[in-house]
């Protein structure tokens, strides 16, 4: 085990150097652009399409589920399929446990018999027929086997029988004999350890097994929260997206209506009534289809959170309004954060741990086995329970031994096999360590980047939608002067059109790569507010 902890120690030292170099690098490639997007984001104001809650596609307000975002979350933990399979998971596990510890219980045990023997008389010499003999005899016994965390095992037996017999061989017609017996073995060698590991290998493993189960909850857990998440911030800027394309109608109504008027007037020609008409046309068809898009993220939220069929039908209204709040990021400490909360990382060390026993059983397996025991028995004999009772208490019977029982394979193939097989085990679990705490860092990285990204594409998002709107702006007061065209102006619209949609779905970005860095950071229940509620088996 010497050397393969030390190739484990330097294979993680690298690691952690490896890792500390790239953060080096990565923390003064973001530094300055982290003042950046902090100083821009004092400034930033929420534009006035997303200020106010969204409505609902058809005006169905009074009959909308309203719907906040921790009431979506709480809901999701509580009804998803996945997360109620892995509850039951962890039920069967820690019902391991129990299944474990019943080989220390106590079992008892009893018996009865009865006997009826006939046997031919002898021939007598003159020839005649003697008379014939019986032996009739009861028994009842009773036994208590019991094994503890020391791997000693302790039986005791108590039995008692009668014998009635009309042998002339017999030495009393009615005797009955009373026995108690006690025998104590304990293993010095082969399943036993000082520390009493090796004679609780089976409880310790089902206690890491349901620990191990737990962790894979709170991993169910967690992935089911980020899916709720963005379901949400999805059904979200699906409602805002519609509000947007309902704009865009009116828009173009009203830029059809001015046509006509300029038409009227005859500043502009018959014919550009068809460009605005057109343009009309292709607002509504965007409005049906963001109405689709609506139906669709409804369906999404309701499928994660594993609402009722008949609940579907219900149109949601989310409540929450998107922010911007930009925090600073570190990789170091999102990192080091990671490796603290993360699940996958006590999941590993508890496979270390297991893997560690498993070691540890199969070098005891290679050891002889040895047994140290102890037996005694007290014998009671007379005509009547009393006076076969009274010889038990007076010990007069009594007899005891002392046994060593030792089996050994020499050649040690199977167990040498099987000890090289924990070993080889053991180093496949120091790999995965080494290859979690990688993607840990991977992903980490990623999700700082992505959050960050997000936040500066939000301040872009917004000075591309001030300019759009300052364009639009101004070739709206060209129109009316008749220094410009329907075309331009649709093109104007369209461009602020895209304008929102982009600082929409980069505000929406940002909280969704921010619960992507709390996912990874493994802090993400811990910000929603979130307990691992396990009924108790």
């Amino acid at each position: 085990m010497k050397p393969t902890a030390s190739i484990t120690r330097r294979r993680s030292a690298r690691l952690v150097r490896t890792l500390a170099a790239l953060s080096l690098v990565a923390a003064a490639a973001a530094a300055a652009a982290a003042d950046d997007t902090a100083e821009l984001a004092t400034a930033y104001v929420l534009p006035d399409f997303v200020a106010a809650a969204p409505t609902v596609p058809g005006g169905d307000a009074a009959a909308a589920w309203r719907l906040e975002l921790g009431e979506a979350l709480r809901l999701a933990v509580r009804h998803n399929l996945g997360v109620t399979l892995e509850r039951e998971s962890l039920n069967i596990a820690r019902r391991g446990v129990d299944l474990a510890r019943a080989e220390l219980e106590p079992t008892v045990g009893a018996t009865y018999r009865h006997g009826d023997v006939s046997a031919p008389p002898a021939t007598s010499l003159e020839g005649g027929a003697g008379e014939l003999f019986t032996t009739v005899d009861d028994a009842v016994g009773v036994s208590y086997q019991q094994r503890f965390a020391t791997g000693l095992s302790l039986e005791l037996d108590f039995a008692t029988g009668r014998t009635r017999s009309s042998l002339g061989t017999a030495v009393e017609p009615l005797t009955i004999r009373s026995t108690v017996g006690l025998r104590v073995t304990q293993p010095l060698l082969r399943g036993f350890s000082l520390d009493l590991e090796i004679p609780r290998l089976t409880v310790l493993r089902a206690r890491l097994a349901s620990e191990r189960e737990q962790r894979q909850l709170a991993i169910a857990i967690a992935d089911v929260v980020e899916r709720t998440e963005r379901a949400y911030w999805d059904v979200v800027q699906a409602l805002y997206r519609h509000d947007l394309e309902v704009r865009s109608v009116t828009h173009a109504e009203v830029q059809l209506v001015l046509t006509r008027r300029q038409i009227d007037a005859g500043v502009l020609p018959p014919s550009d009534v068809t460009g605005a008409e057109s343009t009309l046309a292709q607002r509504q068809l965007q409005r049906v289809q963001s109405e689709q898009a609506v139906e669709q993220a409804w369906d999404r939220l309701r499928q994660v959170i594993n609402l009722p069929r008949d609940q579907w039908s219900r149109p949601i209204l989310t409540v929450e309004t998107p922010r911007f709040a930009p925090e600073e990021l570190d990789d170091e400490r999102a990192m080091a954060a990671a490796l603290v909360h993360r699940p996958e990382c006590a999941q590993l060390d508890l496979d270390v741990v297991a893997a560690a026993l498993a070691v540890r059983k199969a070098d005891n397996d290679r050891l002889p086995q040895i047994d140290l025991g102890v037996s005694g028995s007290v014998v009671g004999q007379d005509a009547s329970y009393g006076g076969a009772l009274d010889q038990l208490a007076s010990v007069d019977g009594a007899g005891w031994s002392v046994f060593v029982n030792m089996t050994w394979t020499p050649l040690h193939r199977a167990s040498a096999a099987a000890a090289e097989i924990e070993r080889a085990r053991a180093r496949v679990v120091g790999a995965q360590q080494e290859q979690l705490l990688q993607t840990i860092w991977f992903e980490v990285r990623d999700a700082v980047r992505n959050q960050r990204g997000a936040g500066r594409q939000v301040i872009a998002a917004a000075r591309f939608r001030q300019l759009a709107e300052q364009n639009l702006e101004l070739e709206a007061r060209k129109f009316l002067n008749g220094t410009s065209s329907n075309f331009l102006v649709a093109q104007r619209q369209e461009e602020v059109a895209a304008a929102q949609l982009a600082e929409l779905g980069a505000l929406l970005g940002h909280h969704k790569a921010a619960a992507a860095l709390l996912h990874a950071t493994g802090l993400l229940l811990e910000e929603r507010n979130i307990e691992l509620e396990v009924a108790a088996p």
